[in-house]
């Protein structure tokens, strides 16, 4: 009785936790990026550069002014440019994010 329990909350945890994944509750077009993430940025250059991001992202990767960041650099700038408030910040946070994540 009791191992049947077990196994029956193993699998029901396991099976709620697949869908989880890592980029699972982000924008999945860049509209939805643009109209949850830009209108929250709080610099000037924070909702440019986050514009930038998910048009580089989501839609042109092939564009002059995405040739400089790799998918993770983006993502990586999608999720902290949001809580940035003064625009020297946000373009700090642009150079970690693309050093951090160079283009291979």
């Amino acid at each position: 009785m009791n191992l049947t329990r077990i196994a029956t909350a193993l699998l029901l945890a396991l099976g709620l936790a697949a869908p989880a994944a890592a980029q699972g509750f982000g924008p999945k077009t860049y509209a939805e990026c643009v109209m949850v993430n830009t209108k929250r940025a709080a610099s000037r250059d924070g909702g440019m550069l986050m514009r930038r991001a998910c048009k580089c992202r989501f839609q042109d990767a092939k564009a002059e002014e995405c040739r400089a960041y790799s998918q993770a650099a983006l993502d990586c700038m999608i999720s902290n440019l949001v809580a940035i408030d003064r625009d020297d910040a946000a373009w700090g946070v642009e150079r970690a994010c693309r050093t951090k994540h160079p283009m291979q």
